[in-house]
């Protein structure tokens, strides 16, 4: 694979939230299965205002090809703790394409329960990995990736982990050593009638959690 020459990796700044919003409404949410797998198509402004408010903790970063941004990785901090938050905000969100998403985040933190399986007091986890389209195959989300663990270990974060929504992120962290540590499938997360919550396309059949120790 071609690595992408002139490369800058940095944390985001506090005044960059529309700029990283606009990289993500192109190159993230248009392919992720959660956002795809429910209705109606677009973000809810809910998760566009979750997903931000991470940069402030210093834990979000993106590559700058010149001024040009090319890729993004959005994390923030928790603690044992974050499956009950979880659980109470896709309950008071019920009904909405964030609510439907918190719920499968939820089962996904407490079946996966990191801080208990690992012993650690707390962890810093990736929600969401960008990368601009046209810049694929060129090692990009692998570069983010390796220095967010490099941040989060300067940050004396014990853990990384994500969520893997996609087939392709999970493969990015497979080649990157993390660990799998809990799996579920979008057909068994189902509603009150017995409908999945999140149908995603294909080749997407589950959302796998990784956590990589630092």
């Amino acid at each position: 694979m071609e690595l992408a020459a002139g490369i800058e990796v940095r944390v985001v700044s506090g005044g960059e939230s529309a700029r990283l919003m606009d990289f993500l409404h192109e190159h993230y949410y248009r392919e992720e299965p959660l956002t795809l797998g429910t209705d109606p198509p677009q973000p809810d402004a809910a998760d566009e205002a979750f997903l931000l408010s991470n940069i402030p903790h210093g834990t979000c970063l993106v590559a700058l090809l010149g001024d040009r941004i090319v890729g993004a990785v959005v994390a923030g901090p928790k603690t044992a703790d974050e499956a009950a938050h979880l659980f109470e905000d896709a309950e008071r969100l019920k009904g909405t394409k964030w609510g439907r998403i918190l719920s499968i985040l939820a089962v996904a933190e407490r079946d996966a329960n990191v801080c208990a399986r690992f012993d650690v007091e707390r962890a810093l986890h990736a929600h969401a990995l960008g990368v601009d389209v046209s810049m694929r195959g060129r090692r990009i989300g692998a570069r983010l990736m390796t220095e967010l663990a490099a941040l989060a270990r300067r940050l004396k974060y014990p853990l990384l982990t994500v969520d893997c929504t996609s087939i392709y992120s999970a493969r990015l962290v497979q080649q990157l050593g993390y660990e799998l540590v809990n799996t579920i499938r979008y057909d068994s997360h189902k509603d009150s009638s017995g409908q999945p919550v999140i149908k995603p396309p294909a080749p997407h059949e589950s959302l796998q959690t990784y956590a990589l120790r630092l």
